[in-house]
C-alpha cells in the first residue's frame, strides 16, 4: 500500500489587518490617512474553536496549476474548439514555486499531456490513464477543496468534521487528534486534523495511486 502524505492548511482564520480606502470630499483637499480595519475574528463554537460551518468555494485556478500559469488551449483545438482550454492564474504556493524533483516534473508533464484520455479496457490498469476529474472520479485531497465547485463543512462538538463536496458527491471526514493510520488506500484518503491556534491543520495519508493533480506529481 502506497501511503501518500500531504499536509493542508485547510482554513486559517487568524486575522490580518486590511487597509481601508479614504475618499477625498473636496477637490484639491488631501485625503485623510488610511485606517486599518480591526483584525478579523471568526465566529466561535461553544468550545471556543472557530466555527467553520457553512458553504465554501475556492475562486482560484489552482485546479489547473498550483503555480503561475498562462492561458492555453485544449489538447486538440482544431477538433474541440475551446473545450479543455484553461484561463491564466496566479500561484497559491508560498514563495510562488514548487521545488519539483526531476521525476515529479516528468510526471506533471505526463499528466498534462494525457489529461483527457481514457482507457476503456477492463484490465487492472484502466485507472492509470487520464485525469480522474475527466472521468468523474472522486478528486482526492487537497484537489477537491480548490476545484471550482462549492463544498460544505459540518462541524459540531464531536471529534469529527465532515466535508461534503459537490463534485462527484465526494465526502471526507477529518478525525481530530487521531493517531490511527489509514486502514486502506481510498480516493479521498485518510484525514487527521488538529488546531494550531485558529488554523485547522489536516494531514492526509492513504490516497490511491491513481489520483493526481494535473499540476502536481501525484
Amino acid at each position: 500500500m502506497r501511503n501518500l502524505s500531504r499536509r493542508v492548511m485547510l482554513l486559517g482564520v487568524t486575522g490580518a489587518a486590511v487597509v481601508g480606502l479614504s475618499v477625498a470630499t473636496t477637490v484639491g483637499q488631501q485625503t485623510s490617512s488610511a485606517r486599518a480595519f480591526p483584525p478579523y475574528k471568526a465566529p466561535r463554537l461553544a468550545d471556543g474553536r472557530p466555527d467553520l460551518n457553512g458553504l465554501w468555494q475556492a475562486f482560484v485556478t489552482a485546479n489547473i496549476d498550483l503555480e503561475d500559469h498562462e492561458a492555453q488551449s485544449g489538447p486538440h483545438p482544431e477538433l474541440l474548439g475551446a473545450y479543455g482550454g484553461w484561463p491564466a492564474g496566479q500561484s497559491i504556493v508560498e514563495g510562488g514555486e514548487i521545488p519539483y524533483q526531476t521525476t515529479a516534473l516528468a510526471k506533471k508533464k505526463h499528466n498534462l499531456e494525457n489529461r483527457i484520455k481514457a482507457d476503456v479496457s477492463d484490465d487492472k490498469k484502466w485507472h492509470d490513464l487520464g485525469d480522474p476529474e475527466f472521468k468523474c472520479y472522486m478528486p482526492g485531497v487537497p484537489r477537491a477543496t480548490y476545484m471550482p465547485f462549492p463544498f460544505q463543512i459540518v462541524q459540531g462538538s464531536s471529534p469529527y468534521i465532515l466535508i461534503a463536496y459537490e463534485f462527484a458527491s465526494a465526502t471526507r471526514i477529518i478525525r481530530m487528534n487521531w493517531k490511527g493510520e489509514a486502514p486502506t488506500d481510498a480516493w479521498m484518503g485518510w484525514s487527521r486534523g488538529r488546531w494550531e491556534g485558529d488554523t485547522l491543520v489536516v494531514d492526509v495519508t492513504g490516497q490511491r495511486e491513481d489520483i493526481f493533480d494535473v499540476s502536481a506529481e501525484l
